[in-house]
Order: C-alpha cells, then sequence, then structure tokens
C-alpha cells in the first residue's frame, strides 16, 4: 500500500512539473497597454463588441455622490469621444454593460440599488438603447415583473438577430437571509427576458430554479441559440459549473459542464465564462474542490450542448476566469493565478489538446473587491484586450495582445 502511495505521488509531482514546465517554455503573447479616455477615479470595467467589430470599453467614474456609466468605442483612428448613459446616486451593483445590437443600434444596462430597501442586496436592472451612437438613450426598460426581486451584482447579456437582446439575472424572489429558513423553499432562480427590436420585454424565463447566489453567470449567442454558464447549487452544497442552452421561447436544457464535487457551504462569487462559436464552444472556471484554487477549461464540439474533460491551467489561482475560441480551433484564456502574496493577471493560448503555446503575465499586484475584481476579456480581429481595475493607480486599465 505504501509503495502504491509512492508511486501515486510521484505520478501527481511529474504531472505537476510537466504543467509548470509547459507553460514555463509556452512563448509570450506579445501585448501593449492602451490609454483610456477616462476622466479622474474609474472602475467598473466591461468590454463589448459593435456590430461592425469595433471594441466598446465602458466603465464607471464615481465621486463622493454619484456614479456615472461611461463608454468609449476604439475606431481606426483612435478613441471615440467618451460618452455618458446614466448618472445615479450612490454606487451602482455591477460594472454597467454597453453592448452593440444587430442593427447598427447600441443597448446599456445598469444596475442600481433600490433606494430605501430593506435588503441591502436587493438592486434593479435598466435598460436603454440608442439609435445614434450613444449621443441620447431611451428611456429606461425595466424588463421584468414587479415580483422579481434582482440580486446584486448578477447580469450577463447577450445580442440577438434582429437587433434583439438577452438579459440574464439571479433572482433571490424565494430566498431568504434566515439561517432557519426551509432549504426547499430558500432558493437562488437564474431567470432570463429577451428584450424584441421595438423594446419591449419578453415574459421572464426560468432557466434554473436552483443556483450558487453570488456567482455571476456569462451568456453567449450564435443566432437563436444561447448559453448561459453559471455556478449551479446541488443537494449536499455543491456547487459545480453547468451550462444551460436556451432560446427566446424558453425550452431551458441543463448540462453540467464538469462534476468537480466542489462542496462549500456559501457562494465563493467567482463565475464562469464560455464563447461560442457556430460549430464549437469553450468554457472556462475555478473550483477548489481539493482546498487548491485551480482554473479549468473545457471544449465543446456542439455549442455547449456537451463538454470534452476538462483541461487544468492552475493548479494555484484566485479565478475570475475568461476565455475565447479563435481561429485555429485553439482558445485564449485569462485569469487571475497566484505569486506570493500578489496576484497576477495570466493570458494563455491552449490548443484542444491542452497544450499551452503561449503565455503572458500582464500585470502582477492587488485586485480590488467587489464589483471590480472581474478581468474582461473581447476579441476583434487579430486582436484581443483584456482590462482591469487597478486598486493602486485607481483606475481601468487595458492591454491589446496580438493574436497574429
Amino acid at each position: 500500500m505504501r509503495h502504491a502511495k509512492l508511486i501515486t505521488n510521484t505520478l501527481a509531482g511529474l504531472l505537476l512539473f510537466a504543467g509548470i514546465s509547459q507553460s514555463l517554455l509556452a512563448k509570450p503573447l506579445p501585448f501593449r497597454e492602451l490609454d483610456l479616455p477616462v476622466a479622474g477615479f474609474s472602475q467598473q470595467h466591461h468590454l463589448a463588441k459593435t456590430a461592425d467589430e469595433h471594441l466598446i470599453v465602458s466603465w464607471v467614474e464615481t465621486d463622493a455622490e454619484t456614479s456615472t456609466a461611461k463608454f468609449a468605442i476604439l475606431e481606426e483612428g483612435g478613441w471615440s469621444i467618451p460618452l455618458a448613459v446614466v448618472q445615479v446616486k450612490g454606487k451602482l451593483a455591477d460594472p454597467p454593460v454597453v453592448i452593440g445590437l444587430s442593427d447598427g443600434s447600441l443597448a446599456a444596462a445598469w444596475m442600481p440599488y433600490r433606494q430605501g430597501a430593506t435588503d441591502r442586496y436587493a438592486a434593479d436592472i435598466l435598460l436603454a438603447r440608442s439609435i445614434d451612437g450613444g449621443l441620447s438613450w431611451s428611456p429606461a426598460l425595466k424588463p421584468y415583473g414587479d415580483a422579481a426581486r434582482i440580486y446584486d451584482a448578477q447580469m450577463s447579456l447577450a445580442a440577438l438577430p434582429d437587433a434583439r437582446l438577452a438579459l440574464v439575472w439571479t433572482d433571490m424572489r424565494h430566498a431568504s437571509h434566515d439561517p432557519a429558513a426551509d432549504k426547499k423553499t430558500n432558493r437562488y432562480q437564474l431567470m432570463a427576458s429577451v428584450i424584441d427590436k421595438n423594446w419591449q420585454a419578453s415574459p421572464e424565463i426560468v432557466l434554473d430554479d436552483d443556483v450558487c447566489s453570488c456567482c455571476r453567470s456569462y451568456t453567449d449567442a450564435q443566432g437563436e441559440q444561447l448559453v448561459t454558464v453559471y455556478r449551479d447549487h446541488a443537494t449536499g452544497e455543491i456547487r459545480d459549473i453547468s451550462a444551460v442552452r436556451w432560446q427566446a421561447g424558453g425550452n431551458p436544457q441543463i448540462a453540467n459542464v464538469h462534476a468537480d464535487g466542489w462542496v462549500i457551504g456559501g457562494c465563493p462569487s467567482n463565475g464562469p465564462s464560455i464563447d461560442l462559436t457556430p460549430t464549437a464552444g469553450v468554457a472556462a472556471w475555478f473550483t477548489a474542490a481539493d482546498g487548491k484554487g485551480r482554473v479549468k477549461l473545457a471544449f465543446s464540439t456542439d455549442q455547449g450542448a456537451h463538454f470534452n474533460s476538462p483541461i487544468e491551467l492552475d493548479a494555484d489561482a484566485s479565478g475570475y476566469t475568461n476565455a475565447l475560441l479563435l481561429d485555429d480551433g485553439s482558445a485564449l484564456v485569462s485569469w487571475r493565478g497566484r505569486n506570493g502574496p500578489d496576484d497576477e493577471l495570466r493570458v494563455a493560448k491552449v490548443t484542444s489538446k491542452g497544450k499551452i503555446s503561449r503565455q503572458t503575465t500582464v500585470y502582477r499586484g492587488s485586485f480590488p473587491k467587489w464589483p471590480s475584481k472581474y478581468l474582461a476579456l473581447a476579441r476583434v480581429g487579430k486582436q484581443a484586450f483584456v482590462a482591469w481595475t487597478d486598486p493602486l493607480q485607481k483606475k481601468v486599465r487595458l492591454v491589446s495582445l496580438s493574436l497574429d
């Protein structure tokens, strides 16, 4: 038995050494930092694209009393003039999103806290549309009924054909913060709505009636097919990653991305991500099922209906992953790894066989807490962009990585 244990430990050590060696031998990804047109303290970053494939960066500028959601577009000649979407009193619960719709218009979503609410986690999601590049915005739309109880810092969006928009949020209408509450009824739900080209919201869709409360979801679409990845919640406090495929009419179909078996008595606030192409998909996530923070990646050959066995990228990580599929079938992944007392923003190119062909450390230092602790990743043509909030410089930072 001792001999078998020695062999097992030796193999584990060799595998870990092989993974470290692979990342050390990987060629770097060249990158450069871009100056953002922000004024003063900025945070709560988000990356998206216009319909004609230009990068959109949105962020929040704050002062002592207000938060202003702004955005700018990276055009051929440089940054567009930064424009404001909305200004609210106090803080915004989640990074605001500005996303391009298929007809060339823009949609914006932001999450203000409910003024005077007894529940400190209660927020609203408001949507607006602009047909003039963000110079003016439609009246704010609340795309759900009065029964909804939006849990703060939890929304994801995806553009659909015919200038429509999919919205996903975590709802706590059946949740209680009382530890003695009945677990069968005390649950968080993953909800969705689709906003049509006339800016009318569909009836609410229940995607999953029992999910982990604080982990952010991520939604992507190919045509009419939507896939949302999220941290699920199962009996025994198991909190693994699931993917739900759904369309505007509902009919959610849930699949487990991988059975990590992470048992934790609370939400780790560390959500997954997904990227789809017409034939494939890739998901990235964080788990600590054995007490070690691990970043994993899984490819799909059927747009997220099923996922291959996971590839482990880091066994000492903080998580907050993003993933993109590249033209050659590989994936670009960003995450926060650990290096002593600091975190590192790492970016790697990974083949579907699990080989790390390129890896780069973009930033080393501290990261802010909620709601700016996630990274953002987007691709435009032969370039990828990574954004994060630097708590020491008190601003959103952005780098461009060459994929050519």
